[in-house]
Formats: structure tokens, C-alpha cells, sequence
């Protein structure tokens, strides 16, 4: 499989897990999520809030977190996750 689908395969299995509600299912979609990064040869690397996905030694994707713009309280609301595959 090309790198690119194999990394648009585990945004998807993340956008799944952080979906999910109920906790037998989370545990699940974690096992799977697992098996396939080690089939793949995928690592994560964190650096301050991004998560940059290596396939293989070669960066290939950033998961990047959202925020809103900041309230009268000065406080940014979590909305989310921006997800990059990275054409090298």
C-alpha cells in the first residue's frame, strides 16, 4: 500500500476512536489501531501539541490540535484536530 493511504487509513482509525463513547468498543478501536501501526511500521512522535506520524523513519502526516480564538476570559476552547499528510 502507498504511503499517503496508509497514513489517510490512520487518520481515519483516530478520528474514530475520538468519536466513540462507550468504552468496550473505544478498547476495540485501540487494539485495531494498534495492530495496524505495527503492521505498518507507523511510529508517533510528539512535539509540544503536534503528533507527527513517521512510516517507516520518514514523516509522512501531522496531527495538529484546534483551538478557538480566545474568549473574554481569555480562554481557548479545544475544537478539534487538523490532520496533514505531508507529499515528500
Amino acid at each position: 500500500m502507498e504511503t499517503s493511504k496508509i497514513c489517510k487509513e490512520y487518520f481515519d482509525m483516530h478520528k474514530a476512536i475520538l468519536k466513540e463513547n462507550q468504552f468496550n468498543r473505544k478498547v476495540e478501536l485501540n487494539i485495531k489501531i494498534s495492530n495496524f501501526k505495527r503492521l505498518n511500521n507507523i511510529s508517533l512522535e510528539y512535539k509540544d501539541w503536534d503528533i507527527e506520524v513517521f512510516i517507516q523513519n520518514k514523516m509522512i502526516g501531522i496531527i495538529e490540535p484546534v483551538h478557538a480564538k480566545k474568549d473574554k476570559n481569555l480562554e481557548c476552547k479545544f475544537i478539534g484536530y487538523k490532520y496533514q499528510i505531508i507529499k515528500n
